[in-house]
């Protein structure tokens, strides 16, 4: 009798029942915590912190430093104020040895004119360009009193003048052949008569009369001359305000009483 193949499959499979995997439950959503920012994209794992260089991020691919900044420009100004200042230097340099070399003459073919007088006028430009006994020109040495002395002998004076010119001081020394005074002989702490003496003493000539400046340092003398006008001429011809001479204020004082 013939068995059933099927029966002897069975026999081989094991009583041992088959254990199965559990099937992992996903967790709760957990409820929104109130004030918390949205859940964004999830973040990728790991130590990577490489800078996100998309177009829409915030944060700049190439950041340049404050620093480095503020030296480049202060650079830039210092180069630029050093070119100022050396241009500066160039041109007041130039102007500074332009006045005091002065125009250059021939020293052979030019009269010397001695003006004395402050530096409110430029008496140097009234006599550039002319010029005496055809060819002869004009050389301005200006000065005041206080900036000259001198020395005077029978063969003429030798004047000695120290000026400054744009912050510099000039010495020069020279022999005038003729000269200009334009500035009192006398002021509230100085007499200067001695200059006056010197370029006398030397035979100077004058463009003012140097007796008449003389003259003229004190009043009363001037009005003892017109006085003596006024003897000779009359005084209907020749009226005068009437004066008082003293020689002192103590005899004023003592002719008042």
């Amino acid at each position: 009798m013939a068995r059933d193949s099927s029966q002897s499959y069975q026999a081989t499979v094991p009583d041992r029942p088959l254990q199965s995997q559990p099937t992992p439950v996903p967790p709760a959503s957990q409820p929104p915590v109130p004030g918390a920012p949205p859940p964004g994209p999830p973040q990728p794992v790991g130590g990577d912190l490489s800078l996100n260089l998309r177009p829409g991020s915030r944060t700049t691919s190439a950041p340049s430093s404050p620093a480095k900044t503020r030296e480049s420009l202060l650079q830039r100004v210092q180069s630029l104020t050093g070119a100022a200042r050396d241009q500066g230097a160039s041109i007041l340099g130039a102007a500074v040895s332009g006045a005091t070399r002065g125009p250059s003459y021939n020293k052979d073919r030019c009269f010397t004119l001695l003006v004395i007088d402050d530096q409110n006028t430029d008496w140097s430009k009234y006599f550039r360009g002319r010029r005496l006994h055809g060819d002869y020109e004009i050389r301005v040495e200006q000065a005041e009193f206080r900036e000259l002395s001198l020395t005077a002998s029978e063969n003429g004076t030798i004047v000695s003048m120290a000026v400054y010119r744009n912050g510099t001081k000039v010495i020069r020394s020279f022999k005038p052949d003729f000269v200009l005074i334009r500035q009192n002989l006398k002021d509230a702490g100085e007499d200067y008569k001695n200059l006056l003496l010197g370029l006398m003493y030397g035979g100077v000539p004058s463009v003012n009369n140097l007796t008449a400046i003389y003259n003229f340092q004190d009043k009363p003398w001037v009005f003892a001359h017109l006085l003596g006008l006024q003897r000779r001429l009359g005084k209907d011809n020749f009226p005068l305000i009437e004066q008082t001479y003293y020689p002192n204020h103590r005899e004023m004082v003592s002719n008042r009483i």
